[in-house]
């Protein structure tokens, strides 16, 4: 079982370092586009919109990585006051209930993903992209990151890190 986890972990790790690579993409585009418009250079008609999509991938990609790293939003106060029986209890349904919204929409942006693909649809701004590269992060995204939710119970480790005690009255 331990090998699963590697592997998640290292598909997690590698998601997430192609976003950061499409961040810095990200910097070095608007960085170009900001200087040519200012200094009279050419310009790159499609960097507006290859950065709105970068942004987009970027979001997915790093999903399964936040959630490996306990990196995500979470709000912690109800937890800090149940008994720690209850509180196991608690997690243990939330990492349920958060690993099946991951796949619900895992499923539902990978079916659109399989429908812009089989039917060759495009989007037609400053450049012609293909529906399916608009869709193809969101099942990645949002699969992983739901089997590293239940990779939560599977390793009997705690959503939240440290015990919530630890962070009562921050």
């Amino acid at each position: 079982m331990s090998s699963v986890f590697r592997l998640l972990d290292a598909v997690s790790h590698l998601l997430f370092r192609i976003a950061c690579l499409l961040v810095v993409a990200i910097v070095l585009i608007v960085t170009y586009d900001v200087l040519s418009r200012n200094l009279g250079l050419p310009m790159f008609i499609w960097a507006v919109n290859s950065v709105e999509y970068a942004m987009l991938h970027v979001t997915f990609l790093c999903l399964p990585y936040l959630v490996m790293t306990r990196g995500h939003v979470s709000v912690e106060v109800v937890l800090t006051y149940l008994p720690v029986h209850v509180r196991k209890a608690w997690e243990f349904v939330l990492h349920i209930i958060a690993a099946l919204i991951c796949f619900y929409l895992a499923w539902h942006s990978g079916k659109s993903f399989f429908t812009a693909l089989i039917e060759g649809t495009y989007e037609v701004r400053s450049f012609d992209a293909p529906m399916w590269t608009l869709y193809a992060s969101m099942p990645l995204g949002f699969g992983f990151g739901g089997a590293q939710f239940l990779s939560f119970i599977a390793r009997g480790e705690s959503f939240y890190g440290a015990a919530p005690e630890a962070h009562a009255g921050m």
